[in-house]
């Protein structure tokens, strides 16, 4: 066998293995925030699959690299001509591997010019028809003995290095090492005095906000926001002691509406649309989140196991996109900011991706690593003793119509009993109680408050440098972040996949 035709048949393996790979991985991803081919999920891998995208993606590029300079370097010889249907397939998987190359590069970086998600989402399926259309025939043609032509294992026993070979091989490499050493966006943190007052109040109005380095990242992928994307801005400032963080984000809608208890026929029933497979997008809050790690990988940071049940020995989850877990032993922080639940404390819910869990028996939410830290006191309790989709039972009613507020107080609120429940139908409750005013432990360890103008929410946060719990992680030079806003939705939050890593002035 020629050296051209070793080249040739071994390019044609590494682009059919790895668009293969990326397109089961990538169709695996897009069905966290998509589930219109919800019903290909059977099929698909499960797991850890960001990575595997991303390196099947970079040997992709690189193969059809290869098959480009293989074809300049071709010397033209007379051949059979191929029918037609094979020279349109041909041209067509040429035009969607470009598409779906160019679309990822762009997806990847986020710009914001266009909506790349839908454009590589299509161009995946172009790519999935024209695997079909490309072997099809063959398959009818040779039946099984197509797989000697795909993977012939004789000709590979002749491996040789070539060019061709290194070419396509040195630019994978070249190309996996800048995504993991040259991919993150940084931000500067201004350096501030420890004289200067901060009021954590979700109102830049402090001078040195006017001052500091700010940068914008498109997140993509969550629900109710237009196109399921929305712009982050984001701002960082430190003291000695604390670092504060600015973020704004467009969300059209002020969403309060948690879960409301609502009187029907004599019960009181939770209104919900998804919450009882724990995937509400319609009576929920506004949320954002903030993930900070030591490292700084993707698919946040490899904690984001995908699927229904993405984790061996683990209980499947309700909603089939899949868990966060940190299986490498190291802590991923997390803070939680909820516009009902945490917001009026003037805290984030400081919890933690951790490695998966033991399941409790008779837990119906199984989080895997996704805990909250612990607390001495403080927070909040849902209003419902336990949670049917048909009725609920209060815990608490107000003592007055007058004195229902969002959440409901505890002072001002009495236990439920049947004879206090005058409400009339139609009533609503919130399903949000406040236990007390604030988190007391670990839990109260970030400083949060959000305001919702004009489409923005515009939230402050803040937290010291190193808390010294086994739950946090240090904020310092290099440590990355990632964000995630939430329109009033549980689980479907927008995404990004560079990480953000913090540069501090020294």
């Amino acid at each position: 066998m020629t050296p051209k035709r070793f080249n040739f048949i071994l390019l044609h393996l590494l682009v059919s293995i790895s668009a293969l790979i990326n397109l089961l991985t990538g169709l695996r991803i897009h069905l966290v925030s998509d589930r219109t081919l919800y019903w290909l999920s059977p099929i698909l891998p499960q797991g850890n699959l960001h990575d595997l995208h991303y390196i099947s993606g970079i040997v992709l590029f690189s193969s059809a690299l290869g098959y480009v300079f293989y074809v300049l370097r071709r010397k033209k010889r007379a051949t059979k001509t191929p029918s037609s249907y094979h020279l349109w397939v041909q041209y067509f998987g040429y035009v969607i591997t470009l598409s779906a190359l160019v679309s990822g590069a762009l997806y990847w970086w986020q710009f914001e010019f266009l909506n790349f998600q839908a454009w590589h989402f299509w161009s995946a399926i172009g790519m999935l028809v024209f695997l079909i259309l490309h072997s099809l025939v063959y398959i009818i043609q040779y039946g099984a003995n197509v797989l000697k032509m795909v993977v012939p294992f004789r000709t590979l026993k002749q491996a040789r290095l070539s060019f061709t070979l290194l070419l396509s091989l040195g630019t994978a490499g070249a190309g996996w090492a800048f995504m993991y050493s040259g991919s993150q966006l940084p931000l500067t943190v201004k350096k501030i005095s420890i004289d200067e007052l901060v009021n954590v109040d979700g109102e830049p109005s402090e001078a040195f906000w006017q001052e500091a380095n700010e940068i914008s990242v498109l997140t993509t992928g969550g629900a109710n926001f237009i196109d399921g994307q929305t712009t982050v801005s984001i701002k960082a400032a430190a003291n000695q002691f604390e670092t504060y963080f600015l973020f704004r984000w467009k969300d059209a809608t002020k969403s309060l509406a948690h879960l409301p208890l609502f009187k029907q026929n004599g019960k009181w029933v939770v209104r919900q649309n998804g919450f009882h497979h724990f995937d509400e997008t319609t009576y929920y809050e506004d949320k954002f989140a903030v993930m900070i790690s030591s490292t700084c990988g993707y698919g946040a940071d490899g904690t984001a196991y995908l699927g229904r049940k993405p984790i061996k020995d683990k209980p499947e989850n309700w909603h089939g996109k899949g868990y966060h877990a940190s299986m490498d032993n190291r802590i991923r922080d997390l803070w939680h900011w909820k516009a009902v639940r945490t917001n009026d404390m003037f805290q984030a819910d400081d919890n933690f991706f951790g490695p998966a869990s033991t399941p409790r028996f008779g837990e119906r939410r199984y989080t895997a690593g996704y805990l909250a830290d612990g607390k001495d006191s403080g927070g909040y309790k849902m209003n419902w003793k336990w949670y049917s989709p048909h009725s609920v039972t209060p815990k608490r009613l107000p003592t007055e119509a007058s004195l229902v507020t969002r959440p409901l107080a505890w002072f001002g609120s009495q236990p439920y009993q049947k004879t206090y429940d005058t409400l009339p139908e139609g009533s609503e409750l919130p399903s949000v109680l406040y236990h007390s005013n604030q988190f007391e432990g670990d839990r109260a360890n970030v400083r949060a408050r959000g305001k919702w103008e004009n489409g923005y929410w515009t939230l402050e946060v803040s937290r010291k440098h190193d808390t010294g719990s086994e739950h946090d992680v240090a904020l310092e030079d290099g440590t990355c972040i990632w964000v995630s806003a939430f329109d009033h939705s549980q689980i479907a939050h927008t995404r990004h996949h560079r990480p953000i890593q913090l540069e501090y002035v020294q």
